[in-house]
């Protein structure tokens, strides 16, 4: 079979690779993806998640997984032999360590206790069965991380537990826990089809570089490097804002006005007697008036605008409007301010006294 002959292939070398984690972090999706070039997208993933197994046997019945598992990374061509596990911890998984040259150990970025057993559980265990084997740490599902979890949390099985925001693990988290055990973090996602490659091909550099050390006759491993850094990832563009442009009046007379009933666009709020507002313009009130002019021109400090609010000052209607305003209230909108238009404007209602109810 030609899965047998790459193991008899002299320049070829065969780099058994063993993916361990908690239940539904992801291993076996990201097998699949490497192995197969399986894609799925995030609904496919928030399905009903059942225990699952890859197939080593795969390899042999298969040519297209065989013809997959085949790569060249650093000048040395290499086969590799994706091996899956159950996530549960009573599991026993020793068959599955045996002659391992190279340990994934995965978790989740949405769910913390998965990171947590990696220290806990998982490395401990690796070392017991394989103890000479590289370890590669992987944070899978990152995709979650810029996720909308509301809509993620909808499509999921109604009895699921939803996933929290305060639940997403930031990259840092997984650093932290790599350099304390002294091994690389590298970061994928299915759904986006990011870092499978960055695992994979550094999982088999530091598989070469622990066969290096014991075959150093091996000349064609002299060049293998060190395991890379992961480029960052690049989080999806968010969707264009939806902006709602209103509709323009009819006719173009009635402009203005029709500009009074609508907020918004206003930048100018009118309060009269504590209770009416009427929306406005900047720039249709400086036209008129040059009153407005000057005080929209003014650079007030907030200090300034607080004590001229305390002494009175403002823009104040005269007594005319006011009383205008008592016998049309109903009318308070754009009728109000086009007939208040023809009164002058004062500068305070102290001066509208000062000057005995006459035009200032």
């Amino acid at each position: 079979m030609d899965s047998d002959m790459d193991y008899e292939r002299p320049n070829v070398e065969t780099i058994k690779c063993v993916v361990v984690g908690d239940n539904a972090v992801g291993k076996t999706r990201l097998i699949c993806a490497r192995a197969c070039n399986a894609t799925l997208t995030q609904y496919q993933l928030l399905a009903t998640h059942v225990p699952t197994v890859w197939a080593i046997d795969q390899y042999r019945v298969c040519q297209e997984v065989l013809e997959r598992s085949r790569d060249v990374v650093d000048d040395v061509s290499v086969s590799l032999r994706l091996w899956d596990t159950f996530g549960d911890h009573h599991k026993d998984r020793r068959f599955a360590y045996g002659r391992s040259d190279v340990v994934v150990l995965c978790f989740s970025i949405a769910n913390p206790n998965s990171l947590h057993h990696v220290k806990t559980m998982w490395y401990p265990e690796i070392k017991h069965f394989c103890p000479r084997a590289p370890v590669i740490l992987v944070g899978c599902q990152l995709d979650l991380r810029y996720a909308d979890l509301e809509a993620v949390n909808r499509a999921r099985r109604p009895l699921a537990r939803p996933i929290k925001p305060n639940e997403i693990l930031p990259p840092e988290k997984g650093r932290e826990v790599a350099k304390e055990l002294g091994i690389p973090y590298y970061e994928t996602s299915v759904v986006a089809q990011f870092g499978i490659k960055d695992v994979f091909d550094n999982a088999i550099r530091a598989a070469l570089i622990s066969r290096r050390h014991l075959q150093f006759w091996k000349s064609h491993l002299r060049n293998v490097q060190r395991p890379l850094l992961q480029a960052p990832f690049l989080p999806p563009k968010p969707p264009p804002p939806i902006i709602v442009v209103p509709d323009p009046p009819s006719n173009n007379e009635e402009r203005p006005a029709h500009l009074l009933e609508d907020p918004l666009c206003a930048d100018v709020i009118l309060v009269l007697q504590e209770k009416i507002k009427i929306y406005a313009h900047k720039i249709y009130l400086s036209t008129s008036s040059s009153k407005f002019y000057d005080l929209f021109l003014m650079d007030l400090s907030e200090e300034d605008q607080q004590s001229a609010a305390g002494h009175g000052f403002g823009v104040a209607v005269t007594a005319a409007a006011e009383r205008m305003l008592h016998q049309e209230e109903r009318h308070h909108g754009r009728d109000f301010l086009l007939r208040a238009a023809s009164f002058d404007i004062c500068e305070s209602a102290e001066e509208a006294g000062s000057s005995q109810r006459k035009p200032c």
